[in-house]
């Protein structure tokens, strides 16, 4: 290998090394083609003639660099820990939502922000709704103010006929459990002929989930149900302006 191929893949490496770290840590979006770029990188400087230092002290300070910033971004987007309080007694769905000068405004403490769902499970709230990973603990709450941990749990985790590949540790289907939890949601801003919002009274955002075993999440918070469920809270809502 001469001189100016071997000082080629060096150079080459330290660009696609820089590039590939980019992807990895200011750009998450293009962590998926930043990774090969990155491996790319390092094979290019590694079969380069430079000295083994030459080549070791550059791939080590971009690994370091790109291990050092994830635990740090993700400190960064980590919404403060939420707890949900929700009436023993209750099932089915529930709203958490946001809208401005609507609702009660929740303080933050220093165990994050707690939410108390009413008995309808429908919370309006004045608080701007955060968004990033999320740490949620969710309780059901009795009349003494005892409190139950609820699991969470995924529908992808059941087997149904058109599953594919059949999960062997099936949870039981009668099991109480938060289905859904962090799914979150808005109604959509409409703008008039001037570009300007013509429906800022009914703009919001929410979160929203379910109280229920996987059995009744089938079978009675369905269609019909959640119809029913959203004209209660429209109701809610529109009373709150």
């Amino acid at each position: 290998m001469t001189i100016k191929t071997s000082n080629f893949l060096f150079y080459s490496g330290l660009l696609l090394l820089a590039t590939g770290a980019f992807g990895l840590t200011f750009a998450a979006f293009f962590a998926i083609i930043g990774l090969p770029v990155f491996i790319v990188g390092i094979i290019l400087i590694l079969i380069s003639k430079k000295a083994g230092k030459q080549k070791i002290v550059p791939i080590g300070l971009f690994v370091i660099v790109i291990i050092a910033y994830w635990p740090i971004w993700t400190n960064i987007n980590t919404v403060e820990p939420e707890t949900f309080l929700i009436p023993n007694d209750y099932r089915g769905r529930v709203n958490i939502i946001y809208k401005k000068d609507c609702g009660i405004l929740l303080e933050k403490t220093d165990n994050g922000l707690t939410y108390k769902i009413p008995n309808d499970g429908i919370l309006l709230l004045s608080n701007e709704q955060k968004y990033g990973f999320i740490n949620h603990k969710y309780y059901l709450v009795d009349k003494e103010g005892k409190k139950t941990e609820l699991p969470k749990m995924d529908i992808r985790d059941f087997n149904e006929d058109h599953t594919l590949e059949k999960k062997p540790n099936e949870p039981p289907r009668n099991t109480l459990g938060v289905f859904h939890w962090g799914r979150t949601g808005s109604i959509g801003k409409m703008t008039d002929q001037n570009g300007e919002v013509s429906n800022k009274d009914n703009l919001y955002t929410f979160n929203e989930f379910y109280i229920s075993t996987y059995n009744d999440l089938k079978e009675k918070f369905n269609f019909r149900y959640d119809q029913k469920f959203d004209s209660i809270r429209n109701m809610k809502i529109k009373k709150c302006k």
